[in-house]
């Protein structure tokens, strides 16, 4: 892990399975902790098309934050056949990672031996807070 000059954004990986509501909620509260932005991130290695991965990340952040915050989280999707690589590249200028164990487990833990920055997992099945 190399050393951290100045984070830009909180960073969280989202997939297309239940947790990732929680890996939303843990990562925007990260955001609003640390006055930073919030950077998702969708990394699609099967063969499915970017507009697949757009209604995701749009469907998750307008689901579940007010629209106005919704609209200013960055949003960014990678094609790469090795997740935990793409996600570390992108952990460079990042304050932390937010990642589900669920589904991802080997990319999770790849991630978090190769990520600049703290890696925060958040478990499958990890109950959302009231207030969302």
């Amino acid at each position: 892990m190399s050393a951290q000059i100045d984070p830009s954004f909180v960073l969280a990986a989202l997939d297309d399975d239940p947790g990732c509501v929680g890996v939303l909620a843990y990562a925007w509260e990260q955001a609003q902790q640390r006055g930073l932005p919030l950077r998702v991130v969708h990394v699609w290695t099967r063969h499915e098309a970017i507009t697949d991965s757009d209604r995701l990340l749009t469907a998750v952040l307008y689901d579940n934050l007010p629209p106005d915050e919704a609209e200013a989280v960055e949003r960014q999707i990678l094609h790469d056949d090795d997740p935990a690589r793409a996600l570390a590249a992108l952990s460079r200028d990042a304050a932390l990672v937010v990642a589900a164990a669920g589904t991802l487990g080997e990319t999770v833990k790849r991630l978090a031996e190769l990520a600049d920055c703290p890696v925060a997992v958040v478990p499958a099945g990890t109950p959302v807070p009231a207030a969302w």
